[in-house]
């Protein structure tokens, strides 16, 4: 049986890079009905680990909203990476706009000296700044390109309500195309972990 080494899970979207609070619109036209309703996301700073501090341990903390129910640690014990997708309501599509590689998965309070932690404290995934990435070009993702380019496992679409494991193939795809769109040093070392590591081959 294959085995869960990649999760793809939805985050809201955020027109300054996940770097600070959302804008106005960000929250109106969230896919999320939390986020109407509070005004706000806990997502915001999920990809500041260049311009925030680090945990004293050296990893840096981000929110899905999918994992306050957190994956199983039967069905997520072999994954390597949490990929995060989101829906770009300016252009009318979703896209994987970035990846925590080598993560751990679970509820992690954000101790950090960072005055913004006091409102966004705590998150669902941490891993070190060289294995978290922000797309400088997203990859648009629908039913049909995953069926058609095998970004996900045969017969499955992308959760509307919830987060979608993936195979090794499936994050080998995943990963051709994002390190075809985008010159990362960090990406394309990721990727070659993935190739080269065969506790992630089966």
């Amino acid at each position: 049986m294959a085995k869960n080494i990649g999760i793809l899970a939805s985050i809201s979207w955020n027109s300054n890079s996940w770097q600070d609070q959302a804008t106005p619109s960000d929250i109106a036209k969230s896919n999320f009905d939390y986020v109407k309703a509070n005004g706000w996301m806990h997502e915001d700073l999920n990809f500041g680990h260049r311009k925030y501090p680090l945990e004293e341990n050296g990893t840096y903390i981000a929110y899905t909203p999918q994992f306050n129910t957190l994956p199983s640690l039967e069905e997520s014990k072999y994954v390597g990476i949490v990929f995060l997708k989101s829906f770009n309501y300016h252009k009318n599509k979703n896209f994987i706009v970035g990846c925590y590689a080598f993560p751990d998965i679970g509820r992690f309070v954000r101790s950090a000296d960072e005055e913004k932690y006091n409102v966004y404290d705590f998150g669902n995934i941490r891993a070190t700044p060289e294995n978290i990435i922000l797309f400088s070009t997203p990859m648009p993702i629908t039913d049909e390109i995953c069926s058609i380019k095998g970004y996900l496992p045969k017969g499955k679409k992308l959760g509307k309500m919830g987060y979608n494991y993936l195979e090794y193939s499936n994050v080998l795809k995943i990963l051709d195309e994002a390190t075809r769109l985008n010159r990362d040093k960090n990406l394309d070392s990721i990727k070659y972990k993935f190739l080269t590591d065969g506790r992630y081959k089966f």
